[in-house]
């Protein structure tokens, strides 16, 4: 069974070739497996954008950031286990599609002793979907949520002592060490302030102790963010009743921000001695947060403000750090994967006539080299923070040495940017090769964005740059130039978020995309949706009207749902081109006149329409079972300016299972079995995917996998069988250092119209994957507490 084949065959004839597929061939992809051999697992910032770490409340949120939109799916284990996986959907296939430079892509753990994580990796076309993978030190306790602005996973880690998860919330905007929550200039210690006319009171230490309730919890934010507000106003009074309020809860996880905002409350109204309470209360509940390093300096600059000169002198001069410019310090970290892999991809094929007379001189064994290379791959993070901006430089890229064919490298960069965050103001800037799923903006661009939180539910962002269709190209080629803005408003009611856009985008003077559109993004603790809408009021007509949605229940069992509407490609101008000879817009206006060109471009777009439901069910601690379908629709194009029409590919229909279970065998074993059908416009597809993971040692881990598949035509007398076994093997040389080792083989026999083909398809791929980090710190005064 080729149960890519056909459907990529038919949208590399509606898309551009820049598309590795639509949505359709995505959807083949996901819901019956694909049956492409898997390759190496490189750094390469192409499905995966990173992780980020949030330390709050007792526990860690690790936040695993992504490249496109998805939809959290599923996740096994539940609540404990030594490995992780979460099956995701893209929300955008043919974006997952373009982006899919290998099978298997990796992230940098976290550089973070606390962080009991050994790898991070994603993996498409498996038995279970698509699926982030996650391997622990050892067995610990989580949950596991979707990120609220639809780009992302958030696990939350328990303290190994009270093996007590939080929720895995992370608000949208809330971005680790890169939150941008405006907290203004004169809230800032050192920089002087206006104080209030009354005292405030001072806060009791007691808190109410038990699991907070979801009411309790939703009522906690709702304070948090009327108490940034007030805040911000220099509303001292009202701001502290409201974080006293936060406090009064249980643990949760507005609680720490709740106690470091409360005493710059303290601070500015010059109540230093329940500022100084507060912050080193602060300290004690949580020394490794987020917060911790800002609130030991203003800890620190109150206790200098309190020494004399001839201390402050003494000190100065004994830290040996004199000029330092007082209770401020600027920490960096720089961090980082570098891979190689060699990766071998041999096919033999062997096609036989009966009709034809045998030919003896002909080499009937046809061998084929499909790649034969080294693919080389850097991702390097690094930041620095200090008492007024945050900032970080990211380079990933990947370089391809070729054996085969011409032998031509492959250079490809698929991020080189450089953003700060300016604390006072709100503002973060960002420029260079990056992604953005939002604003209007379709995925990766060279360009710059600026981005305003004038108050805590209202962000102002101004984009600017050129799209970016591989990772190979030029910045700035065809001359494609972008520009837009949009507003964020939220979060309301508990968990919703809006944004609209406006966004123009050509080439030369030629309108190549103009559209306007809004998104909503909701989520709570047991729901989550996602709508978007995307006019083009250029074309008059709709790129996408996409809804998505899950729902957990009380037993824990998970329903997802998506309708999906949407031109294949995007509809712009530059579709034009498709079916011509000429390379540019430039070349084809010569021929044809500007009115011509746009309806070239609308009669070249297709449209997919698709509906998903799914459903997920612990069927114990150890197995979880799974269910899912998608009706997908492609519209047909029509016979134009020299261009054949293409068919409508009809309504294709895709069922999968999956039953999944660990530690059946042995501790951290995890099994799998698929079993999928495709009721397509041609044919009849069938699969059945079993696969292994177990663990030989604790560094050691084998990966066997079986798939065996079987297709029939509907109107020819097509058969075809598949048998796909390989093994994977990885390994743990140290903890930075990574060893993976994966062999298999693909044999097809195929038989139509009386001729038989056989093919066998043999890969091999053998790499190393080492991660690095170090950290750093300038200018840190003697009297703070993380002085070192």
């Amino acid at each position: 069974m080729t149960s890519n084949t056909d459907q990529i065959d038919r949208v590399r004839k509606m898309g551009s070739a820049r598309i590795i597929g639509s949505a359709a061939c995505v959807l083949a992809a996901v819901s019956m497996a694909s049956l492409v051999p898997a390759q190496a697992e490189p750094v390469t910032d192409r499905i995966l954008a990173g992780s980020q770490i949030i330390t709050r409340d007792g526990c860690i949120l690790l936040k695993v950031n992504f490249n496109i939109r998805i939809r959290y799916v599923s996740h096994f284990p539940l609540n404990r286990g030594d490995e992780l996986r979460i099956v995701v959907r893209p929300i955008d296939p043919a974006q997952a599609a373009a982006e899919l430079l290998t099978a298997r892509e990796s992230a940098r753990p976290p550089a973070n002793r606390a962080i009991p994580i050994k790898a991070i990796d994603f993996e498409a076309g498996r038995g279970e979907g698509s699926t982030l993978r996650l391997q622990f030190n050892g067995p610990v306790d989580y949950q596991v949520g979707p990120g609220a602005d639809f780009e992302s996973v958030v696990i939350a880690l328990a303290d190994p002592k009270s093996r007590k998860a939080c929720a895995p919330v992370v608000p949208l905007g809330a971005s680790g060490t890169w939150n941008t929550t405006v907290v203004p200039e004169s809230a800032q210690p050192g920089l002087g302030s206006r104080a209030s006319a009354a005292t405030l009171p001072s806060r009791a230490r007691d808190r109410a102790t038990g699991p907070i309730g979801a009411a309790d919890l939703k009522a906690a934010g709702a304070a948090m963010d009327e108490g940034r507000a007030a805040l911000k106003k220099q509303d001292y009074e009202t701001a502290a009743r409201l974080l006293i309020k936060v406090l009064r809860y249980p643990e949760n996880q507005y609680s720490s921000d709740a106690q470091e905002l409360l005493g710059i409350v303290y601070q500015k109204n010059k109540q230093h001695a329940d500022a100084k309470a507060e912050y080193e209360d602060y300290l004690r509940r949580y020394p490794k947060a987020e917060g911790a390093e800002s609130v030991s300096q203003r800890l620190a600059a109150i206790e200098t403000a309190q020494m004399s000169r001839e201390e402050n002198l003494r000190a100065a001069k004994q830290s040996g750090r004199t000029g330092d410019g007082g209770p401020g310090q600027t920490t960096w970290t720089v961090s980082g994967s570098a891979s190689q892999f060699y990766v071998r991809d041999d096919s033999f094929r062997i096609v036989r006539d009966p009709s034809l007379p045998p030919i003896l001189n002909a080499d009937k064994e046809d061998h084929r080299v499909h790649r034969n290379a080294v693919l080389s791959s850097l991702d390097i993070f690094a930041t620095w923070n200090n008492d007024l901006v945050k900032s970080k430089i990211r380079l990933s890229g990947t370089e391809e040495h070729r054996f085969n064919g011409d032998g031509e490298d492959i250079l490809g960069v698929s991020a080189l940017y450089w953003e700060t965050a300016f604390k006072q103001s709100g503002v973060l800037g960002r420029i260079g090769r990056q992604t953005r799923n939002t604003g209007g903006v379709l995925g990766r661009f060279d360009g710059g964005l600026v981005s305003w939180q004038t108050h805590p539910w209202l962000k102002w962002n101004v984009v600017a740059g050129s799209p970016v269709a591989s990772r190979r190209d030029e910045p700035f080629k065809d001359e494609k130039i972008f520009y837009g803005g949009s507003v964020d408003f939220g979060p309301f009611f508990g968990g919703l978020d809006v944004s609209v856009f406006a966004i123009h985008q050509q080439v030369g003077d030629i309108i190549d995309r103009q559209a306007i559109g809004t998104e909503l993004r909701y989520l709570d603790q047991t729901r989550s949706a996602f709508l978007t809408l995307d006019y083009d009021t250029h074309f008059q007509e709709f790129n996408a009207a996409i809804a998505s949605g899950s729902w957990t229940l009380f037993d824990k069992s998970m329903l997802h749902a998506g309708v999906d509407y949407r031109k294949a490609p995007y509809l712009t101008s530059w579709n034009a081109l498709q079916g011509q000879q000429m390379p540019t817009l430039f070349e084809l206006l010569k021929l044809r006149t500007r009115e011509e060109v746009t309806q070239m471009a609308i009669d070249r777009t297709a449209t997919y329409q698709s509906v998903n439901l799914g459903y997920s069910r612990p069927l114990s601690e150890k197995l979880q079972i799974s269910f899912d379908v998608t009706a997908a629709h492609i519209d047909g194009t029509i016979t134009s300016f020299g261009v054949d029409a293409l068919p409508s590919t009809g309504t294709e229909i895709y069922y999968s299972t999956r039953l999944i279970g660990t530690s059946l065998i042995s501790e951290g074993d995890m099994f799998t079995a698929a079993a999928r059908y495709a009721d397509r416009q041609e044919s009849h597809a069938y699969a059945l995917d079993f696969g292994v993971r177990y663990p030989l040692t604790r560094d050691w881990r084998v990966n066997p996998r079986l798939l065996l598949a079987y297709r029939e035509g509907k109107n020819s007398d097509l058969v075809e069988y598949t048998v796909l076994p390989s093994i994977l093997l990885d390994y743990n040389l140290t903890k930075d250092l990574a060893f993976e080792f994966e062999v298999g083989a693909k044999r097809t026999w195929r038989e139509e119209a009386g001729i038989h083909d056989d093919d066998t398809e043999l890969f091999f791929t053998v790499g190393l994957r080492y991660d690095f980090y170090t950290d750093g710190k300038w200018g840190c005064p003697a009297s703070a507490p993380k002085c070192r």
